[in-house]
């Protein structure tokens, strides 16, 4: 699992029954990977990893930060331990799926982001997951756009076709998962763009920071 939403009761809720949904016994999570050590992304982590026995990775500038929240943060610091700190370009082997990670600072300063392997009626295909969406008063805006720049670079040499979001609201994620749910065979899936359209769907990263820059 990538993320585990705000630490909140409703989200372990949410999350329990997503796996219920899904057919898949949640008693079998193994890892959770938080991207970036912001509270509405490592969720109740801890609650997982005591009940489940979840592993948690994560970036070590990061976790840092999350066991030292700063107090303009709305979130208390975490207590759980990591039990792999990500490395920029290592490969997560997970059996079938082997997930690729990149540090790319700037939303937070030990943000990480993802290409992962799907299929899609049995065709393979590369997605990716830009780590830190927004543009916060206490990110890095160089740092950002360095790491973007990075980021694609890394996205068309692994030719990066679709792309999943750590927050799903801002890039009419949610309506693409409700087609998906209702998708029928052979229509394509709204996840994956090919690869000049994930250039194009990335340029909105590209805008926000130069947005921020002109402020």
């Amino acid at each position: 699992m990538i993320d585990c939403m705000n630490p909140e009761q409703r989200c372990i809720d949410i999350i329990e029954k997503g796996f219920a949904d899904l057919g898949l016994d949640i008693n079998d999570l193994s890892t959770i990977i938080i991207s970036h050590g912001h509270g509405d992304h490592f969720g109740m982590a801890d609650y997982f990893k005591d009940k489940y026995h979840a592993r948690i990775y994560m970036g070590e500038i990061d976790y840092n930060l999350a066991r030292n929240m700063p107090d303009y943060f709305p979130w208390e610091s975490v207590k759980f331990e990591v039990d792999h700190f990500l490395q920029d370009g290592e490969v997560l082997d997970f059996g079938d799926v082997k997930i690729t990670t990149f540090f790319t600072p700037g939303h937070s300063d030990g943000c990480f982001s993802f290409i992962i392997p799907v299929t899609d009626e049995g065709r393979k295909h590369n997605v990716a997951l830009w780590g830190g969406s927004g543009i916060l008063p206490s990110s890095n805006k160089r740092a950002y756009y360095n790491s973007l720049l990075k980021f694609t670079e890394k996205c068309k040499e692994i030719h990066v076709e679709g792309a999943i979001s750590t927050h799903p609201s801002l890039d009419m994620g949610m309506m693409r998962y409700e087609m998906a749910r209702n998708i029928t065979d052979g229509m394509p899936n709204p996840f994956v763009m090919g690869e000049e359209g994930y250039l194009y769907y990335e340029r909105q990263f590209y805008n926000l920071v130069r947005e921020f820059w002109d402020k």
